[in-house]
């Protein structure tokens, strides 16, 4: 009996050693993992934040409301196309009349109201210019899947399938595939800016363009983490 006990813990060593072993290997790997990620970011940051055909788009978008403020769908639409180029910092700005919705809510994200988008183009009116600014461009959005679903809400386009998610990049360079809001971002980034000063997406725009220079610059997070409130459950 005590020479099968011995046997049993010698066994149960032997898979202790090898299960040690795997930890380490998989930590060894989940390094080199996180090191190639972020080189690989870093060196797309470098190539687009000088890239002549690059822009950074931000797409804002409303809740589709009816006349009593109900959301029959929970989609939502365009009501801003605005463009920023990297290389020479000339920027394009394109206010978009609601196709289908009767109100405009949420101006705590983007500033607007629909008094402001009286006469404004609807976006079927106005997508002339807009693939005009966009065609072959390479186009960096923050949140590009949920500005894709916007438009093809109201216009039957895939002028957009092929455009880089800011957003997503920054996930993978922080490790951080569910919770990183653009605050949260800024944060890493020690850039201080509070919800009201990004309201309007031009400023918005200068902001993101200073994100992808700190990655090109290969920043991490930067010591200080101050409790912030969460800017953007909204993703733009």
């Amino acid at each position: 009996m005590e020479s099968v006990l011995r046997d049993l813990e010698r066994e149960k060593s032997k898979m202790q050693t090898d299960v040690d072993n795997l930890y380490r290997h998989y930590e060894k790997l989940q390094g080199y993992v996180r090191q190639y990620i972020e080189s690989t970011t870093i060196e797309w940051a470098k190539l687009v934040a000088s890239h002549p055909k690059a822009i950074l788009l931000v797409v804002e978008t409303i809740r589709i409301l009816d006349e009593t403020g109900y959301a029959s769908s929970g989609e939502s639409e365009p009501i801003r196309f605005t463009t920023l180029s990297l290389a020479s910092g000339e920027m394009w700005d394109q206010l978009i009349y609601p196709t289908f919705s009767r109100q405009v809510q949420g101006a705590e994200y983007h500033g607007l109201t629909l008094a402001e988008l009286e006469g404004k183009p609807t976006i079927s009116e106005a997508w002339p210019t807009i693939a005009e600014t966009l065609e072959s461009r390479q186009v960096i959005i923050f949140g590009a899947e949920w500005a894709r679903r916007a438009i093809q809400t109201v216009y039957p386009t895939h002028a957009l399938d092929g455009a880089y998610c800011l957003h997503n990049k920054a996930k993978e360079f922080y490790g951080e595939f569910y919770e990183l809001s653009l605050q949260k971002i800024l944060t890493y980034q020690g850039i201080d800016r509070q919800r009201e000063q990004l309201r309007d997406s031009r400023d918005r725009l200068l902001m993101l363009a200073q994100v992808i220079t700190n990655f090109a610059a290969g920043m991490a997070k930067q010591p200080q983490e101050p409790e912030a409130s969460d800017l953007l459950d909204h993703p733009f």
